[in-house]
């Protein structure tokens, strides 16, 4: 994408969702935006050639459409836009149809259609976002809890950035005093750096640098949401605990045992976090092929979970239970017959899904279980694509140390500065190949 078309290219395209709405809009950028967004306009009034924002409201004249179409037009003066070029935006019902007129009328007027993701490609180029606020505008469409809206929005905010442009900058200031002592070194007026003292605080940066990457690759997964696993003995009211976290009858519920033999998952909300929720058999020996089946199957799922809920009653005692894994909550079922054995209270969460009883507190205990496990907060796209530019940067930055350590040549520390600084402009975009940038923006939806 960002090699095969030319920035400077007008582009529309509807930016609504998808779908029939009260309002849509068609959105132009580039040059000649606000002659293609007004050509068959009507303003309600005469305004003057607009100098900042304004919104004008008034009618459209299309070819084959009567009546008028009543609308609004945004335009916004370059460069102070999204994209950094003369911006205009069309709001108008939000028809399908209509908007499917209005942007083939903008595309009649010389504008060609947007691709994925080039309207924040275009405010990367321009110099209005760097690379991780543009992922982090991908975070945002496509947040689907307040956990990744939260990250997304952090890191919309520079809060990964931030941090990166600041050690750049000192990193910047270190290497033109270094050059400054190699290209005067025999001027008396030029301050020689304290060595000693610059290794120290290169080792300091790296460690800072250390603790980034390590906040990053908390907040990365693999595989969308949390996966959480019910694991316990047969009839320990495990898919019964199942509907009641999903509030509808998703699994077969039997007083008899071993009603489970595959796996069932859904999405579950908890305290503002989605999980997805995984029911499997009951941990027994293997009596037959389809029973040692089931029991693969429990023990992968069971591998995989994020958290696991150890189910255990009065009825279904905790034997085999998971009381040693870091990732186990301990759940008490069935509560409405019979608590915990005396002086366990305080080992389980208690809980019936007959009465209701300890619902709520399991999905808060749940939710806390998750943020506890995953860091700050959840991915979004940034720390895998920048891991090992950060790695390297670090890298280089404890070189530089070592070398200016040991006392050697100025140049040495450079260059190590020098890959250093080159690194940490890869995750900021700062330095980046247009292969980079098709992959990050082909992620996106038209129209953003």
């Amino acid at each position: 994408m960002s090699s095969a078309f030319d920035p400077e290219e007008p582009i529309a395209a509807t930016a609504s969702a998808p779908g029939p709405g009260l309002r849509g809009i068609v959105r132009v950028s580039g040059p000649g935006a606000w002659r293609i967004a007004l050509d068959g306009f009507e303003p309600d009034r005469e305004f003057p050639t607009p100098t900042r924002s304004v919104v004008v409201s008034g009618r459209y004249r299309l070819p084959g459409l009567r009546p008028f179409l009543p609308a609004d037009v945004a335009l916004w003066p370059a460069p102070r836009t999204y994209t950094g070029q003369e911006l205009a935006e069309i709001h108008a019902p939000g028809s399908p149809p209509l908007l499917g007129l209005l942007l083939a009328h903008c595309l009649a007027q010389g504008a060609r259609p947007a691709q994925p993701g080039e309207f924040t490609l275009r405010a990367f180029l321009s110099g209005r976002l760097d690379l991780t606020r543009a992922e982090a505008v991908l975070g945002v469409i496509d947040a689907r809890d307040d956990r990744r809206l939260e990250a997304a929005l952090e890191q919309l905010a520079g809060g990964v950035a931030g941090p990166i442009e600041a050690l750049r900058d000192r990193l910047l200031d270190l290497l033109a005093h270094l050059e400054a002592d190699l290209d005067f070194v025999d001027e008396a007026d030029v301050d020689p750096i304290g060595r000693v003292a610059l290794a120290d605080r290169l080792a300091r940066e790296a460690e800072a640098l250390d603790a980034l990457t390590d906040r990053l690759g908390r907040r990365d997964r693999a595989e969308g949401n949390p996966r959480v696993v019910l694991v316990g003995p047969p009839n320990a009211g495990k898919s019964r605990l199942f509907n009641a976290l999903l509030g509808g009858d998703h699994a077969i519920v039997s007083p008899l045992a071993g009603t489970t033999r595959d796996y069932l998952s859904g999405p579950c909300a908890c305290d503002g976090l989605v999980v997805d929720l995984v029911d499997t058999a009951g941990i027994e020996a293997a009596v037959d092929a389809i029973a040692a089946e089931a029991q693969g199957l429990r023990a992968s799922e069971a591998e995989r979970a994020d958290v696991l809920l150890a189910c255990a009653s009065a009825d279904a005692p905790a034997v085999d239970l998971p009381v040693d894994d870091d990732r186990a909550l301990m759940v008490w079922t069935k509560a409405d017959r019979a608590g915990p054995p005396l002086g366990e209270e305080a080992a389980w969460i208690v809980t019936s899904a007959s009465t209701g009883m300890g619902i709520d507190a399991l999905r808060r205990a749940l939710a806390a279980a998750i943020r506890g496990r995953e860091g700050d907060h959840a991915a979004t796209g940034t720390s895998a694509r920048c891991r090992d530019s950060l790695i390297g940067a670090a890298a280089a930055i404890r070189d530089a140390a070592d070398v200016m350590r040991a006392e050697a040549g100025d140049e040495l520390i450079a260059f190590e500065l020098r890959t250093a600084l080159d690194d940490l402009g890869k995750v900021t975009g700062a330095v980046v190949a247009d292969d980079v940038l098709d992959r990050i923006f082909a992620r996106f939806c038209i129209g953003k």
